[in-house]
């Protein structure tokens, strides 16, 4: 093996996977450990109530947990699929950006009334497409805009665009809230990682798994400040060949 240059350089990328899943299963298994454990002190206290009023409170609590714990293990499962080294089959459709955004807002609609949130669109270009996994591409845009969303407080606005710019088509969501700090902001593109004073409760791998997809696709991704001071994040894709 060590005279072929070939299977040298298969060892080592099979010896990067292996580390790397070790790693992700090693995460995993830490931040699973809390929801559980809250999960179970939630049931005692259910166990406990001493009459209905208390017995609903924590069967509320209980509720919230286990709900918290699912989407845990939803964006686990999520993420694990989009790393380079997953199971996820490579599916490269032409995606018209501007088809997906409004998909995206409709389907985000709700949760933004709920919240007060003023969710729309600035600019959504018909003739930005891509080749790309349109059922990445959702996943990519419903973690941004689910993710601003739940930060931005009530009376803001979260913004989706599509459009052109520098031989790219770019997608961005842009929201009101209280924004990354310029030296957070690759940090809070790591697994679990969430930064201070973030109130919200949260995974922590929103982010995580759009830099995987966005990584996967060959995508520029960038966050910035947006115009509200809030935070802008922009993903670009090269266009498909027959729109460049």
């Amino acid at each position: 093996v060590e005279d072929d240059p070939h299977l040298a350089g298969r060892g080592r990328r099979l010896d990067h996977a292996l580390a790397a899943q070790r790693a992700f299963v090693a995460d995993a298994a830490h931040e699973l450990r809390t929801p559980l454990t809250a999960l179970q002190l939630q049931l005692q206290l259910t166990e406990r109530a001493d009459n209905e009023v208390e017995r609903k409170a924590a069967l509320a609590e209980l509720r919230q947990g286990l709900q918290r714990a699912i989407h845990l293990v939803q964006q686990l499962l999520t993420l694990a699929r989009q790393e380079p080294d997953g199971a996820t089959r490579q599916i490269h459709e032409t995606v018209p950006l501007a088809d997906l955004a409004r998909s995206v807002l409709a389907e985000h609609a709700p949760m933004a009334d709920a919240g007060g949130i003023d969710l729309g669109a600035t600019t959504l270009d018909d003739t930005a497409i891509v080749r790309a996994d349109p059922a990445a591409l959702r996943t990519l845009l419903g973690n941004l805009v689910d993710n601003a969303i739940r930060y931005t407080p009530g009376n803001g606005s979260v913004d989706v665009a599509v459009r052109r710019q520098a031989d790219l088509v770019w997608l961005e969501v842009s929201d009101s809230g209280p924004g990354i700090a310029p030296a957070e902001r690759e940090r809070v593109l790591d697994r679990f990682y969430r930064h201070a004073g973030q109130e919200q409760p949260g995974s922590g791998l929103g982010l995580a798994i759009v830099k995987a997809i966005a990584d996967r696709h060959g995508a520029a991704l960038l966050l910035e400040a947006s115009d509200s001071g809030g935070l802008r994040v922009r993903v670009g894709f090269q266009p498909a060949p027959h729109e460049s």
